[in-house]
């Protein structure tokens, strides 16, 4: 967000240019959001995905080859007392599934994690690994999070890069990797083994093969960032609350007054395109286009991060560019070409 140029609203909307979308002919009209990608500037560098779009927007530095503290930052969110006590990493339940001489990786939502299934899971984990200094915690039966002694020497990728893929191209990286792996694939075993994931198969339902951790360390000192933050996603809540800044609901109303830097994070596309789940992203991308009509004029700047690497800078003077065509369609459709054209590069397997 352009401090400089006073009122400044950015959106944070990863999944909005999916790079698979069979639903291109049905999506609903979109004037606003055509009118900002089309005549809008692109910022470069453009952060390289949400969590580093959302760091930025609250002056925490964190290189581009690094992992954003996004962890402690959304355990401050949804549980505060435990967010100081160390270093933490996420430790997304996960699902993994043979295909071919891969394993491709499953989590989020369609888990559908029970909250006794976790209590359960994660009660064997700690009993486990309370010698080696691990301890899980969920906030939710899908969200956990994993304390561990010291910061290890680690790069790691977020579940939502990696989910539906084939992991052996995102599996920790560092000094520290063998070390994490041996115990990850040691948490694999005890899962296998445990009688959630017997009566989970027994079910239909899939198994829970093991935890994925990224986005680790200690909670960050955060010093800046909007007067105001629209969320329910717990890293731009916690960023907030981290930098003492005032936060709304998602669908709250915005105050008419008293909030010069407003930041919308608009997480409601982002599982619907990664599970292909596109009755629902239409949903959730009519409700955005209805959320910012109100909001796109009344701001000296708007800046939109698709939180994919891409962004878009729309001030006054560009408002203007009534001969600018090409709004989200077109970008969808240029995301999807250039997604056929990598798969066609790409070696085969098998």
């Amino acid at each position: 967000m352009d401090v400089r140029s006073g009122t400044g609203l950015r959106l944070v909307c990863p999944g909005l240019v999916p790079d698979g979308c069979p639903v291109l002919d049905r999506l609903p009209p979109t004037p606003i959001l055509d009118r900002i990608l089309a005549r809008a500037d692109r910022p470069d560098p453009a952060p390289n995905d949400c969590f580093h779009a959302l760091a930025e927007s609250f002056g925490l530095a964190v290189a581009p080859d690094a992992d954003p503290p996004s962890a402690p930052l959304c355990l401050l969110a949804e549980a505060p007392e435990q967010a100081s006590r160390g270093v933490w990493f996420h430790a997304d339940p996960i699902h993994l599934r043979p295909d071919r001489d891969r394993l491709r990786l499953f989590g989020g939502p369609s888990l559908a994690l029970r909250a006794e299934e976790t209590a359960a899971l994660i009660a064997a984990f700690n009993a486990h690994f309370a010698a080696d200094g691990l301890e899980l915690v969920a906030t939710r039966p899908q969200r956990w999070y994993l304390r561990v002694a010291a910061p290890p020497d680690l790069r790691t990728t977020p579940l939502t890069r990696v989910q539906g893929r084939a992991i052996d191209p995102y599996l920790p990286t560092g000094p520290a990797a063998r070390a994490w792996m041996r115990w990850q694939n040691e948490a694999q075993m005890l899962f296998f083994q445990h009688p959630v994931n017997a009566a989970r198969d027994a079910d239909g339902r899939p198994t829970v093969s093991g935890i994925w951790t990224w986005g680790g360390g200690a909670l960050p000192a955060v010093g800046g960032g909007p007067d105001l933050t629209l969320a329910d996603h717990p890293l731009a809540l916690g960023l907030a609350r981290a930098g003492g800044r005032r936060t709304l609901a998602l669908d709250a109303a915005l105050p008419p007054t008293g909030a010069d830097r407003v930041l919308i994070c608009w997480d409601r596309l982002w599982w619907p395109s990664l599970e292909g789940d596109w009755a629902r992203w239409l949903q959730a991308l009519a409700a955005l286009e209805a959320r910012i009509a109100a909001l796109a004029g009344a701001y000296r700047s708007l800046r939109l991060d698709d939180g994919d690497g891409r962004s878009w800078m729309l001030t006054g003077a560009a408002r203007h560019r009534f001969w600018r065509r090409g709004g989200l369609r077109e970008r969808i459709a240029r995301a999807q070409e250039r997604k056929s054209g990598a798969d066609a590069r790409a070696p085969r397997s098998g």
